[in-house]
């Protein structure tokens, strides 16, 4: 009896080995359980967006001296002072020749009998480029006959009051738009047509182009 009961442990042995190294392989391929009682990582919150400055307040005296302003051009502006008055971009000041005008959007007579112009497709006053301003040369840019390189430029815009210097003045072609190509750092080119006190359709453009005076924040 002792031998039979001898006989059948064998296999029972043997079995129960094979199946603990069968378990113990099959835990070598796998990973072990998580451990529910460690705290998850924390992400720190991201810095929340600082907000953007609200827009400044563009205002003008609204003092306008025309006395070298054609009678054409006087008639035309009274006309337009009695219209809609369009959104200010900014206001152009240049303080040697106390000239001081509102800049509007586009070139349409309506703007120009009023003011200055941006040209359209050029950069907006206050952003990275070269900000086209166009008027009329027997309204408010006439006194641009005596402006001289060196001279400061003041363009006052909804982020900040930017400062520049003319850099070059040039008489040109009605074709030659290079002059409002875009620049890779901030310009103020002005445009109107020449000779001041010609008769008729001016045959040419007088163009000033300013650049960013030192320390403006403009140039920065």
């Amino acid at each position: 009896m002792a031998e039979q009961r001898s006989g059948r442990a064998l296999p029972f042995v043997a079995l129960t080995l094979v199946l603990a190294a069968t378990l113990a392989s099959c835990d070598r391929g796998t990973n072990a359980p998580p451990d529910n009682n460690r705290p998850a990582a924390v992400a720190p919150a991201p810095a929340p967006p600082r907000p953007s400055p609200p827009p400044r307040e563009l205002t003008w005296s609204g003092k306008v001296d025309m006395n070298l302003w054609s009678a054409i051009r006087v008639k035309a502006y009274k006309v337009a002072l009695k219209q809609e008055t369009p959104r200010t971009l900014a206001i152009l000041r240049i303080p040697r020749l106390n000239l001081e005008v509102p800049v509007y959007d586009g070139t349409a007579d309506a703007v120009l009998d009023l003011a200055a112009g941006r040209i359209e497709d050029t950069a907006l006053p206050g952003t990275p480029g070269n900000v086209g301003i166009a008027a009329h040369r027997d309204g408010y840019f006439r006194v641009l006959k005596d402006i001289k390189e060196g001279d400061a430029l003041v363009l006052d815009t909804p982020v900040a009051t930017e400062q520049f210097r003319v850099q070059w003045i040039k008489i040109t072609t009605p074709d030659d738009v290079s002059v409002i190509d875009p620049t890779p750092t901030p310009a103020v080119t002005l445009v109107g047509c020449y000779p001041f006190y010609h008769v008729g359709a001016a045959p040419k453009r007088f163009i000033v182009r300013a650049v960013p005076a030192a320390g403006s924040p403009s140039g920065s």
